[in-house]
């Protein structure tokens, strides 16, 4: 059987008007269209619907039963219609973000308070977590886009860069580097080190030997979050290297950020989408915002 909503359509309007005349000038075709499609219906549904006469069309039984089925199709239509306007105006719509849990906390929520004042209809899912899930979030098909620093992708997510964060060494008041405007890795080789991701430390000592330095860090305690090691720096346990969006939760723990050199050291963020999968339009305004405003949140980059 095949039935087009075109056929329906001209069902009802006859239906409202009371003729092919009427229904022809409601729906702008022809007379003969309508009454083409009207036939058509017919012929797919095996049955009559109108009863026509000389002066007058009017519905048959099986038509009057028949009416408010098409009736709630139309409707049904007519809101799917409505819809998709809606999403496509961002009046309507979900967005599906993960990222790690102090960027979750810093600048993704800045951009995120932005993106709310601009489309206040959209509803966020922001799935906060350690930044070494952010890539198997966006596998999964658990958000749309992830958030973070470089990590394996595989074959079935991609992923394209954002921005370089600045990388910090981060200290409880009373270290001899607190006061200082900057510090050398060479003065660091000592240190007692606060890990938080294995992969974030391989990073570090990567980034290090390109440029000739061999060094290792001396981890003495290993946490999950990057807030966890930031409150054991303050409390004298260690110190650490964090990115710079993080600095805004300095005085909440005690510490200091300060610039590294010999060398300067920064992190690659990138976006990640699952291979193949197309955007939504909440998805595709937000990512075009993170572009714009891709960079140190202006807040903590002026502490």
């Amino acid at each position: 059987m095949n039935i087009s909503l075109r056929q329906m359509r001209a069902f009802a309007a006859v239906t409202h008007s009371g003729s092919f005349t009427g229904a022809a000038r409601q729906l702008n075709l022809t007379q003969s269209a309508v009454s083409m499609l009207v036939q058509q219906l017919e012929q797919e549904l095996h049955l009559q619907l109108f009863d026509r006469g000389r002066t007058a069309i009017t519905l048959t039984e099986a038509g009057r039963n028949l009416l408010p089925l098409a009736q709630r199709i139309l409707e049904d239509v007519r809101q799917v219609v409505d819809g998709a306007s809606e999403i496509r105006a961002l009046r309507r719509g979900f967005l599906r973000v993960a990222t790690s849990q102090m960027m979750a906390c810093t600048w993704v929520a800045s951009i995120l308070g932005e993106f709310g004042e601009q489309h206040p209809q959209i509803s966020v899912r922001l799935k906060d977590a350690v930044a070494d899930d952010v890539v198997d979030t966006v596998r999964h098909g658990a958000v749309e886009l992830g958030i973070g620093p470089d990590r394996p992708s595989g074959d079935d997510v991609t992923r394209s860069f954002l921005m370089n964060v600045p990388l910090r060494f981060v200290c409880p008041q009373g270290h001899p580097a607190y006061g200082r405007a900057s510090v050398p890795w060479k003065d660091l080789r000592e240190e007692r080190w606060i890990g938080y991701s294995n992969e974030f430390n391989r990073y570090l000592e990567r980034s290090l030997h390109a440029h000739g330095h061999d060094f290792a860090l001396n981890t003495v305690s290993d946490v999950g979050f990057l807030t966890t090691a930031l409150a054991l720096a303050g409390h004298g346990r260690g110190v650490l290297v964090a990115p710079e969006y993080a600095r805004s939760f300095a005085d909440n723990f005690g510490v200091r950020f300060v610039p590294l050199r010999g060398p300067a050291v920064q992190r690659e963020y990138f976006v990640y989408q699952r291979k193949g999968q197309s955007l939504s339009p909440a998805g595709a305004a937000f990512l075009a915002l993170l572009r714009q405003r891709g960079g140190v949140p202006r807040r903590a980059a002026a502490r």
